[in-house]
């Protein structure tokens, strides 16, 4: 299946979208996270997990606040990712550092996420063209960071969530490896055609 592309035009307008005011907004939340996971009182454990809730919410309300108010941008298909793996990358690094998420995990979520950024900037600095994220992704996305809870609040079976977030960590970058080939392959027989 062709991955769907959007041509790279960015308007400043779309700042003001409610989609990437949401997406932007999970890096502020990333921050109080992180806060909270630095205090072990019960109130803060609270804090912090309605925070990761609602950062959760706003990663799945964005791209559907976008189509729905017809607000689907390049803009948003850069930053929604972005963000995602921002917050993701750190709330991962402080779980490790705070909670004993294992090392080897957050080196290959992060190995992963890195990989996917530098192939998208590839993507957009050769052929002004942005992928958009794929059905692959989203889930290892909630899988993460259902994993990420398990371990901030150590939850019993927290090695199972962690588990099914790593084979959906590999097979999201084989999708992404097989649609950055496809996409790569079209764009040189567009060139030659």
């Amino acid at each position: 299946m062709p991955t769907e592309r959007l041509r790279v035009s960015i308007n400043h307008n779309e700042f003001r979208y409610i989609s990437n005011i949401l997406s932007i907004s999970r890096l502020f939340i990333m921050l109080f996270i992180v806060y909270g996971l630095t205090k072990a009182t019960y109130g803060y454990k609270i804090f912090t997990l309605i925070m990761m809730i609602l950062a959760m919410l706003t990663d799945a309300l964005d791209g559907f606040t976008a189509r729905r108010l017809k607000e689907v941008s390049a803009l948003g298909k850069i930053l929604d990712p972005i963000c995602d793996k921002i917050c993701i990358g750190v709330i991962t690094i402080a779980v490790t550092l705070l909670r004993n998420y294992p090392w080897w995990a957050m080196g290959f979520i992060i190995l992963r996420d890195v990989s996917i950024v530098i192939g998208g900037i590839l993507m957009v600095e050769q052929w002004t063209v942005i992928t958009s994220s794929n059905i692959w992704g989203k889930a290892t996305s909630l899988f993460q960071s259902v994993s990420i809870i398990a371990y901030a609040f150590n939850l019993p079976y927290k090695t199972y969530p962690l588990t099914v977030a790593l084979v959906f960590t590999g097979v999201s970058s084989i999708s992404y490896g097989m649609e950055f080939y496809h996409l790569i392959k079209d764009m040189r027989k567009s060139k030659q055609a």
